[in-house]
């Protein structure tokens, strides 16, 4: 999905946490041109798909160390009127600066697809990141970079799926490296076409699927703990332990968080919201 990155990451152990670094300088790791050229979108599958390369890219930054707490929205960390923003590594409910713009964590990446700050939908405040399918192929994601590598890790987040099941679709990933030949891409949150949540990698395109199905109309909360070892998800609160990803990843490099889909399909919208990493649980508060 991802590719073209070719900078090494210097990686700086941090005691107890397993989070390695993150930029010093505060600025976006972006990819050439913005939201890059990009390649073929990957071909049609029948629930599986290897799915194709997200675009070109230049240098990741080099990391150093660990940065202080953000709330990267604008609230004040642990502030009530912001949903779950506590002591966390990042913590983002995109009522600040947005994705893209100077100071952001986030970056956009498009290809076919959109990906925008709205005000029609939101968890909390007034704004979420919106993105939105066409019929065909393609991809549009916010892409963080800025708090990795990390090798254990937690994610909390709401998403608001409208997407008609239209083949393999992605919400949520990680990467382990920015170029596609060389590295691996878990994905936390698949539709493998029978619209339950189902997690794969891209180097095992099968699935490990839930009996619980996609919740579509309203906002949940979805939370992923990755280790060295595999992912483990949890919806509402509650693991999802047929979901379990066990593919051993060492190192992480992005997250992302949009839509991707392989092949034709309905058009279909994914709001995100509240999004937290940390080194321990976040939970749905």
């Amino acid at each position: 999905m991802l590719k073209s990155h070719s900078a090494a990451m210097a990686l700086v152990a941090l005691g107890p946490l397993s989070f390695f670094g993150c930029s010093s300088s505060g600025g976006n790791a972006t990819p050439d041109g913005g939201a890059g050229t990009g390649g073929a979108a990957g071909t049609p599958d029948s629930g599986g798909g290897t799915g194709g390369n997200m675009g070109s890219g230049g240098n990741m930054p080099v990391v150093d160390s660990m940065p202080p707490m953000t709330d990267a929205g604008g609230d004040t960390a642990g502030d009530a009127t912001s949903t779950g923003c506590g002591a966390y590594q990042l913590c983002d409910d995109f009522e600040g600066t947005a994705p893209g713009a100077a100071g952001s964590p986030w970056t956009y990446i498009m290809k076919g697809y959109t990906v925008q700050l709205v005000t029609t939908q939101a968890h909390s405040g007034t704004h979420s990141v919106q993105a939105t399918a066409t019929a065909g192929a393609g991809y549009a994601y916010i892409m963080e970079s800025k708090m990795f590598p990390a090798t254990d890790f937690w994610l909390r987040a709401y998403l608001r799926i409208m997407a008609p099941s239209g083949g393999h679709e992605v919400f949520l990933g990680s990467d382990t490296n920015l170029n596609e030949a060389m590295g691996d891409q878990v994905r936390y949150l698949n539709n493998g076409g029978g619209g339950k949540i189902a997690t794969n990698s891209r180097s095992k395109d099968t699935f490990s699927t839930s009996p619980m199905a996609i919740p579509m109309g309203s906002w949940f909360c979805y939370e992923v703990h990755q280790t060295p070892t595999g992912a483990s998800i949890y919806l509402e609160g509650t693991e999802l332990p047929e979901a379990k990803w066990t593919n051993a990843e060492p190192t992480f490099v992005a997250l992302v968080l949009g839509f991707e889909r392989f092949g034709g399909g309905q058009p279909g919208d994914i709001w995100i919201d509240d999004v937290a990493i940390n080194s321990t649980q976040v939970g749905c508060k």
